[in-house]
């Protein structure tokens, strides 16, 4: 399955998804190991669609979309210094059989880690 594609109906039996209500989702890896909260939804513009290409886990995750949300950036860009790392993971890695418990189709170790602003 390519980014940004429909989720393939062999895989899971899921037809559509309405990305906003994975947030906050605990997501578990290949190995049933947590890799974090979905925190931030990722998309891009393709030609006139929005398609998501990935998703972002972690506590600094949290803190990337609450800076987003508040004019306290210098406060909220030294917490995300000191309280951890964020986690990309891409929209084709996921498995979303069963869309209250997503799961990703690779460990920790194999994920990017997305770098820290400033």
């Amino acid at each position: 399955m390519m980014p940004g594609q429909p989720v393939d109906s062999s895989r899971t039996s899921v037809r559509e998804l309405r990305v906003e209500s994975l947030l906050g989702h605990r997501l578990r890896g290949a190995d049933g190991k947590s890799l974090g909260r979905i925190e931030e939804i990722v998309a891009e513009i393709r030609g006139t669609d929005w398609i998501v290409v990935e998703v972002h886990v972690g506590r600094g995750a949290l803190l990337e979309r609450l800076t987003e949300l508040t004019s306290l950036v210098p406060l909220f860009s030294a917490l995300q210094h000191r309280l951890g790392e964020r986690r990309r993971v891409p929209w084709d890695r996921l498995d979303f059989s069963d869309p209250s418990r997503p799961r990703a189709t690779v460990r920790r170790e194999e994920l990017e880690c997305v770098p820290r602003h400033g």
